[in-house]
């Protein structure tokens, strides 16, 4: 009952660990992340500037239309002799003139450069749909491990705190055995001096759990002095197998899709750079209006109006060997990125074949640490009450708590492991969604 006592009145000093805030579960800060990140937001905006530009008017499909006005009004001095000998001179001689047109410019081809870039605008617009898929997962994945986080230093809390209340006992038996003469002043002085060991260690570790939701505040987008109080369960996972998780990597891993989708861009970057070794073909068309008027001349008034049609084709003969440098380039570009969707290929597997055995090792763990947890639990209580007869030492007593304190981190550390481990088999495979569910 003491030792009740004591927990309670422990979790009533340290307000920013238990409380009476309201449970923040992993689905609704999953949820409030996902709304609120910046990151997440950004990543939207790139979309829709991909989905602007994916048009064919930025590909070069459609023509520009064009109008133009100009009134220019002369005045100059004019001098004349003329073969008879006689002269002339007009000062200030007016001349002005109003001219409009509406102009047309359609390139009709350019060595299916058009077709190339509309193409690689869809392209870009799926990328940009990629990476904002990889910012919410990445979003989920964070959000999940430092959820877990708090929860594994919140149960560390715990233990230190029922290790705290256990020293507290141990200085109130030292104690009493002083004032009734059967103890002597180095047991108290040693049991005092655990237990304020035992103090600052819970010290320690309220910060790291206040820290911690500061963080997991940060990622959702509040004050870092938000309080919360969550679920105290971190759940073991299954265990899966290598080849499983690959193929799930090979079809559905965001890093990969985007790889093959730079793969794809390079490709048409080559075919873009081949296009400028075919001619171009222009169509132009204009409808022009020419006013040109001189009062004081013999011809005052002289206008035009009408419509020019023509078509221009325009082939570059030679530029100092820039096309076949260009394609040269986007040739070694295309192959660099075969390079690396290759190398990518190979490092996720590794990492699938990594985190798969650490996943499995962390479960296999769990289950001996549980097992390890129990038998130190029952060795405390065991030589709790073999001390409270004398039966056993102050040290020997506190070799049993230290030894039940590792036991119970060891163990939620295991937890912790093949928790992490199942969070980045399935930020690799792509299934963070699951973490809504």
């Amino acid at each position: 009952m003491r030792s009740r006592r004591i927990f309670f009145l422990l979790f009533a000093f340290f307000p920013t660990v238990a409380g009476s805030q309201e449970v923040l579960s992993l689905q609704d800060a999953i949820r409030i992340g996902l709304d609120n990140s910046y990151a997440i937001q950004i990543a939207r905006n790139n979309v829709e500037i991909a989905t602007n530009n994916n048009t064919f008017g930025n590909a070069g499909y459609l023509p520009n239309l064009g109008f133009n006005l100009n009134q220019s009004n002369n005045f100059q001095d004019r001098y004349q002799e003329n073969a008879d000998g006689t002269s002339a001179s007009t000062s200030g001689f007016p001349t002005y003139n109003l001219a409009s047109a509406v102009q047309l410019n359609w390139t009709l081809f350019d060595g299916f450069a058009m077709l190339v870039r509309k193409e690689k605008l869809g392209l870009l617009q799926e990328q940009s749909q990629q990476m904002l898929r990889i910012e919410v997962k990445n979003t989920i994945a964070d959000i999940v491990y430092t959820y877990y986080s708090i929860v594994l230093h919140e149960k560390l809390f715990r233990s230190y705190n029922e290790q705290l209340s256990l020293s507290r006992q141990r200085l109130d038996v030292a104690r009493e055995k002083s004032k009734i003469g059967v103890g002597f002043g180095l047991q108290e002085l040693q049991a005092e001096v655990d237990f304020r060991a035992d103090s600052a260690q819970l010290v320690r570790q309220r910060n790291r759990v206040v820290n911690l939701k500061a963080e997991l505040n940060m990622l959702l987008i509040r004050d870092p002095d938000v309080e919360f109080n969550i679920d105290m369960e971190i759940p073991v996972p299954l265990t899966v197998g290598a080849d499983e998780v690959y193929e799930k990597i090979v079809s559905c891993n965001d890093a990969l899709a985007n790889a093959r989708i730079m793969s794809q861009i390079v490709e048409l970057e080559l075919r873009e750079a081949k296009s400028s070794r075919y001619p171009d073909v222009n169509l132009f068309s204009s409808y022009n209006f020419s006013r040109t008027g001189t009062p004081e001349g013999q011809m005052q008034l002289y206008r035009t109006l009408g419509p020019t049609v023509g078509v221009g084709v325009s082939l570059s003969l030679f530029n100092g060997f820039n096309a076949t440098r260009r394609i040269s380039n986007a040739r070694i570009l295309a192959d660099n990125q075969r390079i690396n969707l290759e190398s990518l290929s190979l490092k996720l597997k590794s990492s699938a074949f990594k985190m798969v055995n650490e996943l499995n090792q962390a479960i296999e763990l769990v289950r001996v640490e549980e097992k390890s947890a129990s038998l130190a639990l029952q060795n405390t209580e065991a030589a709790w009450e073999r001390y409270r007869l004398g039966a056993i030492s102050d040290l020997e007593l506190r070799e049993s708590q230290i030894k039940l304190l590792d036991a119970q981190t060891r163990l939620l550390q295991a937890q912790m492991n093949a928790q992490a481990a199942e969070i980045e088999i399935r930020s690799l495979t792509g299934e963070m969604e699951i973490y809504l569910q």
